[in-house]
């Protein structure tokens, strides 16, 4: 009888040994296990999108991805791209990144400009510039409007504006074009001013730098 309880502890020594080996490896496998990878909110398309409308309200989502998936360039959960066009279409459930979105040519100049192209008189001139130019753009008097003291003084019509880009001509030649044309940033005001000397003919620039 006193030998029974040391008996039972010798029939069950094995069952415990198993139970406790078991235990070991699941704590051994949860100290090796990885840590689950952080995840980050980034917005995505919630249908397909085409290039030919601008983005709505109601056409984006916040979505986690594990931060190793989430592309260069995606736009952060709190930026609003409604209103704003597609380089390209865009499919259902794809990050939007900065490279879909086409943005006005004047945008990095500053707010309130855009881009206005300017067909200058003078040829030789605009080959003298490039993009990133500081420019003025005068109106010069028409020939028909010289006085006895010769032409008046030609009128500013936009001072220091960047050159965003020198187009060349179709085919690489003026054809029957006058002068040159050039794409500055301007302000609205400046831009409807410039298209009515541009079409004259009378748009002269001089070089800032």
């Amino acid at each position: 009888m006193p030998y029974r309880p040391a008996l039972a502890v010798a029939r069950h020594r094995g069952a415990l040994g198993c139970a406790c080996a078991a235990l070991a490896l699941a704590g051994a496998l949860l100290v090796l296990r990885p840590a689950p990878e952080p995840v980050e909110p980034v917005l995505v398309a919630v249908r397909d999108l085409s290039p030919r409308a601008p983005v709505g309200a109601a056409d984006t989502a916040v979505r986690e991805l594990p931060r190793g998936a989430v592309p260069d360039g995606a736009l952060p959960p709190e930026s609003d791209p409604a209103g704003r066009s597609l380089t390209g279409p865009v499919r259902r459930g794809e990050v939007l990144t900065t490279a879909r979105f086409a943005d006005p040519p004047a945008a990095d100049y500053g707010g309130g400009l855009v881009a206005v192209p300017v067909r200058v008189a003078d040829a030789g001139a605009v080959a003298l510039v490039e993009p990133g130019s500081r420019v003025d753009l005068l109106a010069a008097a028409p020939a028909l409007d010289m006085g006895p003291g010769g032409p008046p003084p030609a009128r500013v019509v936009a001072e220091d504006r960047p050159v965003i880009a020198v187009p060349e001509p179709p085919g690489g030649a003026a054809g029957g074009s006058p002068g040159a044309l050039v794409v500055v940033a301007a302000t609205a005001a400046e831009a409807r001013r410039l298209a009515g000397y541009s079409q004259a003919g009378t748009v002269v620039l001089t070089i800032r730098g």
